[in-house]
């Protein structure tokens, strides 16, 4: 497979132009990578509404029945409840590892074991979040799944 990639400042919007001869399952895979990359969230701050692309989000968590939505450097609101927001970002690089909380996987630095069980998960941020007991195996599972889908 050959890749060639070209900066280009001019363009309004970035995109992507595949070419193949079969359509493999890396084909495939470049096809939901990029479908995935458009989703975005529409989160408030301060009374004025922000689209959020999925990809920016390090985490997203449930306080007071609200989600909040982690991002390098700020952290947004959404009226959606979490167990919604897993829903419609099933089959993304999200996975749940608390009752409260989704990490994005695409941003998580390192995991550690921690006390009883859990985890720890450091984020590009530098945060750590805690991965509950419940969770863990998902945890692994998501990380497994996306070193098999970089070593192809």
């Amino acid at each position: 497979m050959k890749l060639t990639a070209q900066k280009d400042v001019s363009l309004d919007n970035d995109y992507v132009d595949v070419r193949y001869r079969e359509l493999t399952p890396v084909i495939h895979q470049i096809f939901q990578l990029c479908e995935e990359t458009g989703s975005v969230l529409l989160c408030k701050k301060e009374g004025a509404t922000y689209k959020i692309d999925v990809n920016d989000v390090l985490y997203i968590e449930s306080v007071d029945r609200k989600s909040c939505v982690y991002t390098k450097d700020d952290v947004f609101h959404l009226p959606t409840p979490l167990k919604q927001l897993e829903e419609s970002l099933a089959g993304q690089q999200f996975v749940r590892v608390s009752k409260m909380a989704l990490l994005n996987i695409y941003k998580i630095n390192s995991v550690a074991n921690g006390l009883h069980f859990r985890m720890t998960a450091e984020m590009s941020n530098s945060e750590k979040i805690v991965v509950g007991r419940r969770y863990r195996e998902d945890l692994i599972e998501a990380i497994s799944e996306l070193a098999k889908e970089v070593s192809k």
